[in-house]
């Protein structure tokens, strides 16, 4: 495995080999001289990824009595395994995977019972994540898997039920749940609570309420939430059993 940087105006490309004897290095160089070249530019994370990543770290540490920087090398750990990376470094990190990151952040929280707020440069008033924009779906997302409430946060037990909501309604996007695949329309977890509510008011109100919105999900994701919701996705259970899925998506064996 080899990692390259640009110091200067020197290409520096460290190999991690088993021995290192006299001469490796310069052989080593030599090979490199013979290879070609292939750049791949990708868009580095933007400011507001980095800083979002830093708050919402430094929020969870202090609610767990971690210091910052040993929950940053903690979340980065278990992250890049969760990705089977070798390692990873937000410094050099995409968008995308900057994005990943930041919902694996959100997604432990939720592990931990930890609701994260983010305190407004203009208005200086704390705002849940989930009113940060671009981060309402990667939140109600997290949800899903976990089986809490978007709204309160309340876990699926013996006392709470917490129900998947087809935002769009099952009669407007495929007609029965016996059509129902889980790729029309849209879904959110909700308390027995939440979900009377927003079915008493209009999902204009809904949203302006809360900031939040239904997801549309994926055959892996739909997949994923299979064992969550257990009696939902008839559609998607039947083509799985035919093989419909296989090769679009990545099974448990």
């Amino acid at each position: 495995m080899a990692d390259a940087q640009i110091l200067k105006d020197e290409l520096v490309v460290t190999i991690a080999v088993e021995k290192i004897y006299p001469g490796l290095k310069e052989r080593l160089e030599e090979h490199l001289k013979k290879l070609k070249i292939r750049v791949i530019p990708i868009k580095k994370l933007t400011k507001a990824q980095n800083g979002l990543i830093h708050v919402l770290l430094k929020q969870f540490a202090d609610e767990l009595g971690w210091t910052m920087q040993d929950m940053k090398e903690y979340q980065k750990e278990q992250f890049a395994l969760s990705k089977d990376l070798e390692k990873f470094s937000t410094a050099s990190c995409d968008i995308e995977t900057a994005s990943d990151f930041i919902a694996f952040i959100i997604e432990q929280a939720l592990e931990n019972e930890i609701n994260l707020y983010i305190l407004g440069k203009h208005d200086k008033r704390y705002k849940h994540i989930l009113e940060i924009d671009n981060i309402t779906q990667r939140y109600v997302i997290a949800c899903l898997r976990k089986r809490v409430c978007c709204i309160c946060g309340k876990e699926h037990n013996e006392y709470n039920e917490i129900q998947l909501d087809h935002y769009d309604t099952v009669a407007n996007t495929v007609g029965t749940y016996e059509n129902d695949d889980g790729l029309h329309g849209r879904f959110l977890p909700l308390c027995s609570y939440h979900h009377f509510e927003k079915h008493s008011k209009s999902l204009k109100e809904f949203e302006e309420e809360y900031h939040i919105e239904g997801v549309y999900l994926n055959p892996q994701l739909v997949y994923d939430l299979l064992p969550v919701y257990k009696n939902h996705f008839k559609l998607f259970r039947k083509r799985l059993k035919d093989g419909y899925y296989r090769g679009i998506i990545k099974e448990v064996e």
